[in-house]
């Protein structure tokens, strides 16, 4: 069989001359822009400083957890474990209750040919179910309110004016015979 020839690399290319590959920038090529440096410095130094914010945020809030936690005896170590606990149950629970409720929303929603994108406007967390199926209703009423507006006012058009060529108002009267 024979050899295949040696096919160009940059075949189908714009008439480079061989050899003369254009290398992409490097970021320390990018940075010795004019102001590129003093920009990139910039946001840097904004990052460090939101991180630093953040980090200085939580570990305020362990000590003072550290510093509660020490200051009570053992009861109230477990009063205080309790209720932490169940305030997490409970926000476990609203988690649930707004998935679930999300995924009525989405049955009543296709049922009523709302789009299902919309729903996106609801909180779930703290919506109730009587509160959601009334909120359905408003939106399918309002979508479907500015669906017909939209396609009536794209349906409106002059009236067409058609010319046959003669003019019926102006033609002479032809008495009728009988």
């Amino acid at each position: 069989m024979g050899e295949e020839p040696n096919k160009d690399v940059n075949a189908g290319a714009e008439n480079e001359p061989v050899g003369t590959e254009k290398k992409p920038t490097t970021f320390d090529d990018f940075l010795k822009g004019e102001g590129n440096q003093a920009e990139f410095d910039r946001r840097v130094q904004k990052a460090i400083e939101t991180a630093k914010t953040k980090w200085q945020e939580i570990n305020d809030a362990e000590k003072s957890e550290a510093e509660k936690l020490a200051k009570m005896n053992k009861e109230q170590k477990l009063e205080y474990e309790a209720q932490k606990e169940k305030k997490e149950k409970e926000k476990a629970l609203a988690e649930l209750n707004a998935y679930k409720l999300k995924e009525q929303a989405i049955g009543m929603a296709s049922e009523k040919g709302l789009e299902v994108s919309l729903l996106d406007l609801i909180d779930f967390k703290t919506v109730t179910a009587e509160k959601l199926s009334e909120n359905i209703d408003n939106m399918t009423a309002v979508f479907n309110k500015a669906v017909e507006k939209a396609v009536n006012d794209k349906l409106k058009e002059d009236t067409p004016i058609t010319k046959t060529g003669t003019d019926v108002s102006q033609a002479p009267e032809i008495p009728l015979m009988f």
